[in-house]
């Protein structure tokens, strides 16, 4: 049976492996993203534990099967006058390869719109490259796709 949990700093190896896999098949999909799976794993750490430190905003989850880790999302909380309040963006959502097509995938979205619910949500926002099957299956579930375009620039430090 599938689980969630919030992430906390005994999760940090855990989250930096899922990551790194979850941006391999990114990576390996389509050039737009940066280079972040050259960082090290103490910056990969380093950034577990900065997001753990803003968990006002920022939440960790992952989703166990029989306590062993298949999947995880990435969640941030923002305002927006649109949604006439907080809202929750699923900045990353993944399972691993051999857990996809049975359902998890669905189940692991719910308990996010529960949970945003009980954070006091009123909309939950994410993306998805509509080349990717991501995109078919967010509108499986019922997100509509709209128009707007995902605009980034990356900052030198």
């Amino acid at each position: 049976m599938l689980r969630y949990r919030i992430c906390d700093q005994r999760d940090c190896s855990i989250w930096v492996e899922l990551n790194r896999a979850f941006m391999r098949e990114e990576i390996n999909d389509n050039e737009f993203w940066n280079e972040a799976d050259k960082l090290s794993t103490t910056e990969f750490r380093d950034l577990y534990m900065e997001g753990l430190q803003a968990s006002d905003h920022v939440k960790f989850i992952l989703f166990e099967e029989d306590e062993e880790p298949i999947g995880f999302a990435n969640l941030m909380l923002s305002f927006s006058v649109w949604s006439h309040g907080k809202l929750m963006i699923v900045d990353d959502f993944y399972f691993k390869p051999g857990e996809r097509g049975r359902g998890n995938g669905k189940v692991a979205m719910e308990m996010i719109e529960e949970y945003a619910r009980e954070l006091g949500c009123k909309r939950i926002q994410l993306h998805a490259l509509a080349a990717m099957d991501a995109a078919k299956f967010y509108e499986a579930i019922g997100y509509m796709q709209d128009d707007v375009k995902f605009c980034v620039k990356y900052l030198d430090e």
